[in-house]
């Protein structure tokens, strides 16, 4: 097995724990939480460089007040075309999330896990695979159920392809 696949399982076996770890923990304690954002993407590879629009749906669980658990989903809602070319992403990823409050209601976090990405490029078709994402941002409640966020993401590093960027969301406690 390569480097990749094995922290893969790592991840993921370490979310499944952790995952057990909080119902115990937590019990009744409704943690989760959903997210709609939007992304300009930094796409780059073999034909260039391009800026597609994206949308990201996330939802996630709190397992413990300094850990949280993603699921994403993005994908591209407007094309960056240029003559001949233009090219789309879309990616699913599960996420592990350490936070830290800095001030009341406002935290910092990052994010590291495994993301499937698709990317199609009108001169070179397509490249479907997986890679470890990671990501920093910051989250601030607008009310006791609403929070903004501001993040940074690196999804995917592939045979000289690559997927990168901000996004700018909001998010409901449930």
């Amino acid at each position: 097995m390569n480097k990749k696949c094995l922290v893969s399982i790592a991840i993921i076996t370490s979310i499944f724990a952790n995952a057990v770890y909080a119902q115990n923990q937590v019990g009744s304690m409704n943690t989760f939480y959903g997210e709609i954002g939007f992304s300009p993407i930094d796409l780059a590879g073999a034909g260039g460089d391009t800026k597609p629009y994206g949308i990201r749906f996330l939802i996630g669980n709190e397992l413990h007040r300094n850990l949280g658990l993603d699921v994403l989903y993005t994908t591209t809602v407007a094309k960056d075309s240029r003559p001949g070319y233009d090219a789309s992403f879309s990616g699913f990823g599960v996420f592990l999330k350490p936070k830290y409050a800095i001030i009341e209601g406002t935290e910092i976090f990052a994010r590291l896990g495994v993301l499937r990405a698709d990317i199609t490029a009108s001169n070179k078709g397509s490249d479907l695979g997986s890679d470890i994402a990671y990501g920093v941002g910051i989250q601030t409640n607008l009310t006791k159920t609403v929070y903004g966020q501001f993040d940074f993401m690196h999804s995917y590093d592939r045979d000289n392809v690559y997927a990168k960027g901000f996004t700018v969301s909001v998010g409901t406690r449930f």
